[in-house]
């Protein structure tokens, strides 16, 4: 009966999959932020009063139809698929009715800590590579991440503010792999915040938009409800039609805490190593048995915890040719310190992962923590817990298939460096101008690559009939005429355009590109650029006569 239902199971995924493949590639190519996520039972949100109390085993998505900016406070998020089945079809864990209404910090056997919708790399990138830039994870409460990241806010710029536990970051500058750990490239790819967790201004300048949970988390003593959440899974597109991938969390002890995980693998009856699958409503069943990953391979049974998904799923139970998994494991799983099975080199529980070339031996790496701008033993970066030197802990991963060309910073919001004469923009924006109180704003599109440049870049609610765009080698935030000098470094103007309907962009066609004007390096490198405009109204911000742009700052890839 088990073969005959896992062969009916193949079947009925396989046909939704022709329904569902086609929605699913649109929302890969548009999604912009967080649909999905879960978070460790320590934090704050657990059993919140809502349309239905959170747990550990719930995946949930943001109250508000996007990401946005604090203060004041915004929503907290939202139930999407419950860890039971009541009161709509869920994962149906067999540990969720004795957890829901369970308080912050009760260890109640329910935690999820990865998840998958299954479409994470379209089937003409699997089993390829993905493209630069795709990567994108969250770390707990104990990341110090690695120093040298080019664009800020970053794990290593937030850590010391502990705000970096509810955050996902963006990788930059990731070949695609498998790749070793060293030698580190000249520019250190490192990461920058995508998303915040309560989408204030942080005490280290941090500033994207916000979730709806709750910081700092410092990684302090104790282990009750903690003052803040950790962002413990996370899938960046809605979810699928026919069920979820996703893995449920260890018993061994936490290096870092000093006490043992929740068990919530084991009390399901399933391996901390392994993928689950839950059509809606459940039951789960093991998709992926751990050895196959090349966990539970040092330590034996149950001693090693999957703790990050990404994966494109042909549909059929267990690792196929048609499937593309990545993942990490836990901080403290037995499989971390032991060579990989691909370079040789000691995993860390920063490192993404693949599945070994046989299955018994240990994974490979695929991408090596210290290209995420994580710290890790092996290069001297890691830090001290009650266990001994631990590197940063990739809690949660995913890829965006259509990654943005350019990250804004530099914002003449108020939140930051007030605008000269309190002419504050709006979110994401420049100072206000004399036409358009939300002020202009700069955004970018195309390839950001040194070798097949299509990078244009845009700006727009101007006023003035003439504009200049700079280029610059380093990011500042400074009051100057009637906006933010957002640049420094070595600063060269890149193009003087007219305006045309408050807007003008660079490079026209016919033009040597963005790239090759701003002679940015082949190996590729961080370039940030703002637009300088007209804005010479006599009861505007007298006496100045020019504004500027918000700063937009492009990862440029080999």
């Amino acid at each position: 009966m088990k073969v005959r239902r896992q062969v009916l199971l193949s079947k009925s995924l396989r046909a939704a999959r022709l329904t569902f493949v086609a929605s699913a590639l649109c929302a890969l190519s548009g999604a912009t932020h967080a649909q999905l996520f879960s978070i460790d039972y320590r934090g704050p949100n657990i059993g919140m009063p809502g349309p239905l109390p959170k747990t550990a085993g719930d995946i949930l998505t943001p109250a508000a139809p996007a990401p946005g900016y604090g203060p004041p406070a915004l929503p907290f998020p939202v139930v999407a698929i419950p860890a039971g089945v009541a009161p709509f079809p869920g994962l149906g864990l067999v540990t969720a009715p004795g957890c829901i209404g369970a308080p912050p910090g009760a260890p109640c056997p329910i935690e999820v800590d990865a998840i998958s919708n299954g479409m994470d790399f379209v089937p003409a990138a699997a089993p390829g590579s993905p493209l630069a830039g795709t990567w994108v994870f969250s770390v707990d409460e104990w990341a110090v991440g690695f120093p040298g990241s080019p664009l800020a806010p970053n794990v290593f710029g937030e850590s010391p503010c502990a705000d970096e536990a509810a955050d996902v970051f963006e990788a930059l500058n990731i070949p695609g792999g498998p790749i070793p750990p060293f030698p580190l490239l000249a520019v250190q790819p490192g990461n920058s915040g995508l998303l915040d967790g309560n989408g204030f201004p942080t005490p280290c300048g941090g500033r994207y938009p916000g979730l709806g949970l709750i910081e700092p988390r410092p990684p302090l003593a104790g282990f009750g409800a903690r003052p803040g959440d950790n962002l413990d899974a996370l899938e960046m597109d809605p979810p699928a039609a026919i069920g979820v991938w996703y893995s449920l969390d260890g018993a061994f002890v936490d290096p870092c805490y000093g006490v043992p995980n929740l068990g919530s693998a084991a009390a399901n009856g399933f391996p901390p190593g392994a993928v689950l699958f839950s059509p809606p409503g459940g039951p789960p069943v093991m998709w992926y048995a751990p050895p196959v990953l090349g966990l539970d391979v040092v330590g034996g049974p149950m001693t090693d915890d999957l703790d990050a998904l990404v994966l494109f799923e042909d549909g059929v139970p267990g690792l196929t040719p048609g499937d593309y998994v990545r993942f990490s494991v836990r901080r403290g799983s037995a499989v971390v310190g032991i060579p990989d099975s691909l370079f040789g080199v000691p995993i860390e529980p920063g490192d993404i992962l693949m599945p070994p070339p046989v299955p018994g031996i240990p994974p490979a790496i695929f991408i090596p923590a210290e290209r995420l701008g994580l710290a890790t033993v092996r290069s001297g970066t890691a830090f001290v817990c009650v266990g001994g030197p631990t590197g940063d802990d990739l809690d949660a991963l995913d890829t965006r298939m259509v990654p943005a060309t350019g990250l804004g910073f530099c914002f003449g919001d108020g939140l930051g460096t007030p605008c000269p004469c309190g002419n504050s923009g709006g979110n994401g924006r420049g100072c206000a101008n004399s036409i358009f109180p939300a002020g202009s704003v700069l955004t970018g599109t195309g390839n950001a690559s040194v070798a097949a440049d299509t990078v244009l870049l845009t700006a727009s609610s101007m006023t003035g009939g003439i504009c200049v765009f700079f280029q610059g080698t380093a990011q500042a935030s400074l009051p100057l005429e009637d906006g933010l000098f957002c640049l420094s470094g070595g600063l060269i103007r890149v193009g003087t355009f007219g305006v045309v309907g408050a807007a003008a962009s660079d490079p026209p066609p016919a033009t040597p590109a963005l790239s090759v004007r701003g002679a940015v390096p082949a190996p590729g490198a961080v370039r940030f650029y703002q637009v300088v405009y007209r804005n010479a109204a006599p009861a505007f911000c007298p006496p100045a006569t020019l504004n500027r742009t918000n700063g937009l700052a492009v990862v440029w890839t080999p």
